[in-house]
């Protein structure tokens, strides 16, 4: 218990240093920052009807809309930071809802992996580096948490998810699959980094589903990942999401990691309600590319030997 305590205080003390070395840095670069992710105009932005000089618009718009959902990100961050370390995981399905909400409807999906991380290396503003830098920061500290806990996209693949439908796909093809993200990944930044232009704007699920909006082809592949969600966990976060796979390799070398304690009894309950399908072996190993910190293994371990733990440094 006082090795939980002095994690959960590391962790909100790393949480508050990035927070102030971030409003340091937006205060400093304010005209820089630049629009958001959102596919349309954001609510704030449609009501904001001040003079329309570029040197007043860009700070303002800066305070009243990304101001408001770096500091919402933050807070997410940190709430699921504190459900990880308190093993309070019955609250996580609440922050998954009230991500939909905010990040998905109201914001309009301006979180889109696709579009963020595309934006991030063509543009190089501040204000796409300061989201970007947050969900990387978070998963050097406690993995794929921006995956499991605050994606809206992921969040309602999760909640369509029916247990008693549900369908593993097997352990060949899922290493064969999980594989494609990578390869979009880097089709992604080759193309970008090359061409200096965004692509797939027009086909990501986020534009189609969170502002009603997209063309037939993204209409129909959003609905399929909607539908196979019902009885495939997250397809869409598990073999195509390029922003899934660049955090996984941070997750890789994360300060936090899901641990198995020595006196496992080998019983394979873990393996079987990983729904990520990132345990396997007789001697449960765990994928960190692929665990999103669900918590399942850890709430079933009949042997409650399963943790999010420190790793050694």
């Amino acid at each position: 218990m006082r090795k939980d305590k002095k994690a959960l205080l590391l962790g909100v003390i790393i949480l508050l240093l990035v927070t102030g070395f971030l409003f340091n840095t937006l205060s400093l670069h304010a005209n820089d920052f630049g629009q958001g992710d959102q596919f349309n105009s954001s609510i704030t932005e449609k009501n904001f009807n001040l003079p329309a000089t570029e040197q007043y618009i860009k700070p303002t718009y800066f305070i009243h809309d990304q101001l408001i959902k770096l500091v919402l990100l933050l807070i997410f961050t940190g709430i699921a930071f504190i459900i990880l370390l308190s093993a309070r995981y019955g609250y996580r399905k609440i922050i998954l809802a009230s991500s939909i909400a905010i990040f998905g409807f109201y914001l309009e999906g301006f979180l889109c992996p696709l579009i963020a991380m595309q934006n991030v290396f063509i543009k190089w503003q501040t204000g796409y580096l300061l989201f970007f830098l947050v969900i990387v920061i978070s998963a050097l500290l406690y993995g794929r948490v921006f995956c499991g806990y605050i994606c809206p996209f992921g969040a309602i693949q999760e909640l369509l998810h029916l247990k008693k439908l549900s369908k593993k796909i097997s352990s060949s093809w899922n290493r064969y699959l999980t594989k494609a993200k990578y390869v979009l990944l880097g089709y992604l930044v080759l193309r970008v980094l090359i061409t200096g232009q965004v692509i797939f704007q027009d086909y990501t699920p986020f534009k189609a589903l969170f502002t009603w909006g997209g063309n037939p082809l993204s209409i129909g592949l959003t609905l399929t990942v909607v539908l196979l969600s019902i009885i495939i966990y997250r397809p869409f976060c598990r073999y195509l999401c390029p922003l899934g796979a660049f955090l996984a390799v941070f997750s890789r070398f994360s300060l936090f990691k899901v641990k198995v304690g020595s006196n496992c009894v080998n019983c394979g309950v873990c393996k079987n309600v990983c729904k990520t399908q990132a345990i396997s072996g007789k001697s449960p190993k765990i994928n960190y590319f692929e665990c999103i910190l669900c918590g399942d293994c850890i709430r079933e371990c009949p042997k409650k030997t399963i943790a999010v733990k420190r790793i050694n440094v």
